[in-house]
């Protein structure tokens, strides 16, 4: 990129690079830590916030159960699911920074004003969510920030290189604004929390492959990659699962851009189907906690990237169904199940007979309870359900139209575990740090639950922190 004519600059101690939940939490504490902190938007004021503001932003983490979850979690338990639902590849340094940090950013966010409420049903671990969920938190914390004195935000500002001293170290970073370029020198370091490459179809289709062009985005339309690649430029190392991301069992009806939370968080409670009428994963093999990633991504795989969640009244008197079915588009209803087919537009003789043979291998004898792994079975067909198999025999029956959708891929920045961004020899870029999905190492194959939005806010406070006492060193 070159420039012609003269660059204005100004001088801070710390520069954030986004402003969802990780850039807000380093934003944060470096400003309480005493340093002078630029945080870029490149969102209008309107549109703040982030892929967060379009989560349901629920955060699990050690607790024991209260008015907000029914489910005890301790710091091992934290520790053991995220390394098995990752395959054991996720950093564990990292995996261990984020556990011992869980419950003291809970606490932080509510000295914050953030308040609270009880997150989706039937889940493995303690979980809560913020009240107004992602938005709200956005907002929470956009207040505070707008309190201090030593914080300035500039919307509508995009990040597009990194500013290098002779030595390597990273001081600052070229951005264009509604007035033009500007150079925003970081004493302290600049932060980048500016998500992943999830909005852009180009990276996309170069990491994932062709057929995620027309992957529904989930979140921002802002975040495009551009972060990444200016710390990659800058000789920073990536890390983890460049070619897989995370998703959700959506409504196959939502908007393709920022569609936000329209997803079936209850389908272990049911059956899927694809447009064949047939079953083609065990619904019930874990808690939706540590499925829905995984299944939404297999749904997007599936003959034309569709398939049916499909319940019956057993399923709609659950009393977390209304908290549980987020969708913008009614179920398709029926009476019978050859009614039904015909209304999902699936062979009707195909999927009558998988709901005949999915009924008559279910374990009745033995009790259903949602909220464990319950053994309630369906066995002696391919593929089996493990849990939760309540036969589909009350009804009206209904099926909801679903598909898969991208929030962020998974491949990032290789960071240690206060942020600091390393380069492709192993060593650290002084001044260079990365929280949130900016950041790899994480998350493999598949995703637990409710910890994104808990990444974004530790790694965020750590970096901030790291940074101001950077710049405080360097005054």
């Amino acid at each position: 990129m070159v420039v012609i004519g003269t660059v204005p600059t100004t001088e801070h101690d710390v520069v954030v690079v986004g402003a969802g939940i990780a850039g807000l939490a380093a934003a944060l504490e470096a400003a309480e830590a005493g340093a002078q902190v630029l945080v870029l938007e490149k969102a209008p004021a309107a549109e703040r916030g982030g892929n967060t503001r379009f989560s349901d932003a629920q955060i699990r983490y050690p607790h024991a159960a209260d008015e907000y979850s029914p489910v005890s979690t301790t710091p091992a338990e934290f520790r053991a699911d995220f390394l098995r639902v990752t395959q054991h590849r996720a950093d564990p340094v990292l995996v261990d920074t984020l556990v011992a940090h869980a419950a003291e950013a809970v606490d932080w966010l509510t000295a914050h004003g953030v308040r609270w409420s009880a997150g989706f049903p039937h889940t493995a671990t303690y979980r809560r969510r913020p009240e107004g969920g992602g938005r709200g938190l956005v907002e929470t914390l956009f207040a505070a920030l707008e309190r201090r004195p030593n914080v300035a935000i500039r919307y509508e500002t995009a990040a597009r290189s990194l500013l290098q001293a002779a030595n390597g170290a990273v001081v600052g970073v070229r951005a264009l604004g509604p007035a033009g370029f500007l150079d925003a020198h970081a004493r302290g370091g600049v932060v980048l929390a500016c998500g992943s490459y999830a909005a852009n179809p180009e990276l996309r289709v170069r990491y994932l492959g062709p057929w995620a062009e027309q992957l529904i985005v989930r979140g921002t339309r802002y975040n495009t990659g551009e972060g990444l690649l200016m710390a990659l430029a800058a000789g920073a190392q990536a890390t983890g699962q460049w070619g897989d991301y995370h998703s959700a069992v959506l409504d196959a009806h939502s908007p393709r851009v920022e569609c936000g939370v329209t997803a079936i968080y209850i389908y272990q409670l049911g059956i899927i189907v694809n447009r064949r009428g047939e079953r083609f994963l065990d619904e019930g093999e874990d808690f939706r906690d540590n499925t829905y990633v995984k299944f939404s991504k297999a749904i997007v795989q599936q003959p034309g990237g569709i398939a049916y969640c499909v319940f019956d009244q057993q399923a709609r008197r659950d009393p977390g169904w209304d908290r549980a079915v987020r969708t913008i588009t009614p179920p398709l209803e029926a009476d019978t199940h050859e009614a039904l087919a015909e209304r999902m537009g699936v062979p009707i003789a195909t999927y009558v007979e998988t709901v005949r043979r999915y009924n008559a291998a279910v374990d009745r004898a033995r009790p259903f309870d949602p909220d464990r792994l319950d053994g309630k079975a369906a066995r002696g067909i391919e593929p089996p359900k493990s849990n939760w198999a309540l036969p589909l025999e009350e009804p009206p029956y209904l099926a909801f139209a679903v598909t898969g959708g991208i929030t962020f891929a998974f491949g990032g920045l290789k960071t240690d575990a206060a942020g600091r961004v390393l380069d492709t020899r192993g060593r650290v870029i002084p001044g260079l740090y990365a929280a949130g999905e900016t950041q790899g190492d994480f998350y493999y194959d598949n995703y637990p639950g409710a910890t994104s939005v808990l990444r974004g806010c530790v790694f965020g406070r750590l970096a901030g922190r790291d940074a101001a006492q950077r710049a405080r060193a360097r005054r």
